[in-house]
């Protein structure tokens, strides 16, 4: 394998050589008139340029911090990193204070002593770690304006040499940084092509952060992978704005684009008709995958009513799964089939077995499981492979599967190194999540941390939040489901956020009764505890997943203001 291997960086870097004029990144900060465009012959030079910088500094195999604003100085970067040996730590650049802590964390966990960022971006973080009075500081800074004098060609990376270190969303427990190899990332890639059906030259990109596993794996290297153009904009202009993204995918011919589910129903929303959208045409979008955090059926389906007169075709619609500890992609499409859905019996659902019915529970299949990968559906207590028509733990084994967590052993142990309760010897990744699959297609039900067993039946916080948004005066992507313990019993608590106008001028107690009453409905459960709040309560991560954890230690404040 090693005598045939070619890492992605030096595949890229193979491009500046065979079509060194046509677009490899474009970078689109406002309008069309903003765009920054990077030609495959400069991203070659530029790679090249700082990956000798890097040498230069002996960071070879040593863990460096990347934390760029939205840009192509990000793209150069990473790729210098990988094309260097060097292990690349993408962050997040936030000027919160809470979230620059994270980031800070981050960095000390993984033993960062470089950071490469932009000059402008210099000066604020070192304030910023002045004022934290941190005593952990990283001893080299080198901003996009540093270059090198000369030109240094590495030494090949090897497969399973750590490319970069991804760090989670922190939704259901404390930032782990997860290992990828290069090997890894090239096993993606072809898995996300062959799933997705992406052919040479693809067209691809959107507002999804850079160090983010789907803005990174998905948006930014698949593009690249296969030669074609990346396009993107930074995502706040996307929340600011949402026909951004639209019109970026109509004005660039974009083909596959990806969002969490919030990003389809933040357009829905927010997108008026007071807007002109006589110029949006989304008929060159073939693959909007869906994914990161559970999949709405209904939100989908408004999406497709909203915007099908400007082209969009609902069969687009591509909803899948995976993770950073599987480098990205698990399952999705095929393409051009849209969204299937099965409905089950609720009550033997809730009892963890399968039953189909007309009615009742509603999963939407998050695709066809990738041939990279071997699945298997666990009993998480037992480790015994589950019996048939039975939920149960997701685990996994592959060559996408990452090496481990970063400086945490007995982490990895657990999570990388699963075994099951048969004479299988091979190790399995533990998801954590729960799910089983259907005539080959993975259908994904919720995080293990995450399921509230209340007088014995299993309650999925999903599948009552869905009830919650879809109240008239929710704001409609805000609620958080989850179990607290009161007086020795088990509680079942919501936070749902309101719209700004019913939040200042409803009736408090009406709406929650009016809730509690469609969630009885619904799932036959009665909220114990429920709080209405302002839009933007609810703590999320970085890529807008709910952090229950966190809702849970808010709850008491919150109950003290109501």
């Amino acid at each position: 394998m090693c005598a045939e291997f070619e890492s992605f960086a030096q595949r890229v870097l193979n491009y500046g050589l065979s079509q060194p004029d046509a677009n490899a990144c474009v970078f689109q900060s406002r309008g069309p008139e903003t765009a920054q465009v990077l030609s495959w012959a400069q991203l070659r030079q530029q790679v090249q340029a700082r990956a000798s910088l890097l040498l230069e500094h002996g960071l070879a195999g040593q863990p460096v911090a990347l934390i760029f604003p939205a840009g192509n100085e990000f793209v150069i970067d990473f790729l210098a990193c990988l094309y260097a040996g060097v292990i690349a730590v993408p962050l997040n650049l936030s000027r919160n204070a809470q979230q620059f802590s994270r980031t800070l964390e981050i960095m000390e966990d993984a033993g960062v002593t470089a950071v490469l960022t932009t000059a402008k971006t210099e000066s604020f973080l070192q304030g910023a770690l002045q004022e934290l009075a941190s005593d952990y500081q990283p001893q080299l800074w080198l901003d996009e304006q540093v270059q090198s004098a000369q030109i240094h060609v590495p030494e090949p990376v090897q497969p399973d040499e750590l490319a970069f270190i991804q760090y989670t969303s922190g939704s259901t427990s404390r930032p782990k940084g997860v290992m990828v190899s290069h090997a890894s990332i090239l096993d993606n890639q072809q898995a996300i092509q062959q799933a997705c059906q992406h052919e040479a030259g693809l067209i691809a990109g959107g507002w999804l952060p850079q160090f983010h596993d789907m803005g990174l794996i998905g948006h930014m290297m698949q593009p690249l992978y296969l030669g074609g153009c990346y396009v993107f904009m930074p995502p706040m202009n996307f929340i600011q704005r949402p026909r951004r993204w639209l019109e970026l995918i109509s004005d660039y011919r974009i083909h596959s684009s990806a969002s969490p589910d919030f990003g389809y129903e933040h357009c829905v929303k927010f997108i008026t008709a007071r807007e002109d959208l006589s110029g949006l045409d989304l008929s060159c979008w073939k693959v909007a995958l869906n994914g990161s955090e559970p999949v709405n059926h209904a939100t989908m389906a408004r999406f497709a009513e909203k915007f099908a007169p400007h082209g969009f075709d609902p069969q687009a619609f591509f909803p899948c799964y995976g993770m950073a500890e599987t480098t990205l992609f698990v399952s999705g499409g095929a393409p051009g089939n849209g969204v299937k859905t099965r409905h089950f019996d609720s009550t033997a659902f809730a009892a963890g077995t399968l039953r189909e019915a007309a009615q009742g529970i509603e999963v939407v299949s998050c695709g066809l499981i990738s041939p990279a990968f071997a699945l298997t559906i666990v009993n998480p207590d037992t480790c015994a492979p589950c019996a048939d028509e039975t939920i149960g733990e997701i685990w996994l084994h592959g060559p996408s599967v990452a090496q481990g967590y970063w400086k945490n052993s007995e982490q990895t142990q657990a999570g990388f190194q699963a075994q099951l309760n048969n004479e299988d010897a091979r190790q399995w990744l533990r998801t954590g999540d729960l799910g089983f699959v259907r005539d080959g297609e993975l259908f994904v039900t919720g995080r293990i941390k995450e399921l509230i067993i209340l007088r014995g039946r299993n309650i999925y916080p999903y599948d009552i939040e869905r009830t919650c948004n879809n109240y008239p005066q929710a704001s409609g992507g805000g609620a958080a489901v989850f179990a607290v313990e009161r007086d020795g019993t088990t509680r079942l608590a919501a936070i749902v956020e309101l719209s700004k106008a019913a939040f200042i001028n409803g009736d408090h107690t009406e709406m929650a009764l009016d809730i509690k009453g469609l969630v009885m409905d619904a799932s036959e459960v009665t909220l114990d505890i429920l709080c209405l709040v302002k839009p933007g309560t609810i703590p999320r991560t970085t890529s807008g997943k709910i952090r229950r954890v966190a809702c849970k230690d808010l709850l008491p404040q919150l109950e003290a203001l109501s």
